[in-house]
């Protein structure tokens, strides 16, 4: 007995006009692009915030209560770390100091109008494990100079003019910090983010030098901007971190890693008004393909109404008609999709290379902004529907 094939009516219905076909894939690709984008700026937001918590050695993180976000400059006493070496399963703690408000770098040539720019220092005491960045621990005998420092590569180049590429030049610019002659010997990769435009690494000694105001009767160095824990093998981080807790004074808080990057992102999330702003946008994005969509569905069966109600009068039921405008959605979603999404690509290379951000396109980001997808085509097609469901076929003719 011969086998008969079904006609991809689907299939059929949307290719039977290239040109129209084209410009619906452009404009599912379109929306794919604005909800990519939308999503890309507000992980890097969030990733960017983190990444020099994930850049760091340690298990468990001290900071100020006052301290509402990492860019917050909210110190402690140095005593802390002093309490927290003697808590029971602690291996090492370590401070870690940085500075943003007088930290201004300042490249001293012609041409340049001697315009000084922030970014943040950050000082550590050099045998301390506290950066797991090879760059780093690699060019820690450069450090021990006085005056020198390390400059993150992804810092703006176009305001501090530095050639990043070739780290060996970078020792020949005539630069500033906070008013004092500084060297740079080296780069690192950190990254930007939202409230710094670029960093710097320095020695504990180097950096109370540059910045003696932060305790103007002493030492410099005896406030922390934040403080890093070791913990020894077989202690869990939950465990040490309560007896942190009960031992330190109440001008502290502690926190596990997790606990610190989910903290700083909520701040991010909840008490700024950006979180709000990319969620519009996605919403807007969502939209924009919903009415693209909506228009090419709609316009298809406009197009093929008689047909349609040659196959009504031969008996076919409603539920055929859903699943066949359900599949059209489902490719338009699915073809729109890989354009859109290559596009988006190249526009957070081109993006993270600009603004030094962590544009990163996860898993997490891929399929939330294709199911965003499907879910936008799907809901077009069933209201480009109706007038066909709703029609009697003698009508129709």
């Amino acid at each position: 007995m011969k086998r008969t094939t079904k006609t991809p009516l689907a299939w059929k219905n949307l290719t039977h006009d290239w040109r129209r076909f084209v410009v619906a894939i452009a404009g599912i690709s379109f929306a794919v692009l604005l909800m990519f984008t939308q999503v890309g700026f507000q992980n890097a937001l969030f990733d960017s915030q983190v990444k020099i918590i994930d850049d760091m050695e340690g298990d468990i993180f001290i900071v100020s209560k006052a301290k509402y976000t990492l860019a917050a400059e909210k110190r402690f006493s140095i005593s802390r770390i002093h309490q927290a070496r003697s808590c029971s399963g602690v291996r090492g703690a370590y401070p870690i100091y940085s500075e943003l408000t007088t930290s201004v770098l300042r490249k001293i040539d012609r041409g340049t109008g001697n315009r000084g720019y922030p970014l943040r220092s950050l000082g550590f005491h050099l045998n301390d494990p506290v950066f797991q960045s090879p760059a780093i621990k690699q060019q820690l005998q450069r450090l021990r100079a006085p005056g020198t420092a390390l400059i993150d590569v992804k810092s703006k180049a176009k305001k501090f003019d530095f050639d990043m590429q070739q780290a060996e030049k970078l020792s020949k610019y005539h630069v500033e910090l906070a008013g004092k002659r500084l060297t740079l010997v080296g780069t690192f990769d950190l990254g930007t983010d939202f409230a710094h435009d670029g960093n710097l690494i320095t020695s504990a000694e180097n950096f109370a030098n540059y910045f003696p105001h932060r305790k103007r009767m002493g030492d410099p160095l005896s406030v922390v901007d934040l403080g890093i824990i070791h913990l020894l093998p077989g202690f869990s981080a939950a465990e040490v971190k309560q007896r942190l807790h009960n031992t330190l004074d109440k001008d502290v808080v502690v926190h596990t890693r997790d606990e610190f990057r989910a903290a700083e992102i909520k701040f991010w999330e909840k008490s700024t008004p950006i979180g709000t702003i990319f969620l519009a946008g996605k919403i807007i994005g969502f939209i924009v393909g919903m009415v693209i969509c909506y228009q090419v569905i709609y316009s298809d069966i406009a197009d093929h109404m008689a047909e349609f109600a040659t196959l009504k009068a031969m008996g076919y039921t409603t539920g055929y008609f859903i699943r066949l405008i359900i599949i059209e959605s489902l490719l338009l979603s699915l073809i729109g999709f890989v354009p859109g999404t290559l596009v988006s690509r190249a526009l957070y290379a081109w993006l993270a290379g600009k603004t030094g951000l962590q544009m990163l396109m996860s898993f997490e980001c891929l399929a939330f902004v294709l199911t965003a997808t499907i879910a936008m085509c799907i809901v077009s097609g069933m209201l480009a529907v109706r007038k066909l469901l709703a029609a009697d076929p003698a009508t129709l003719f």
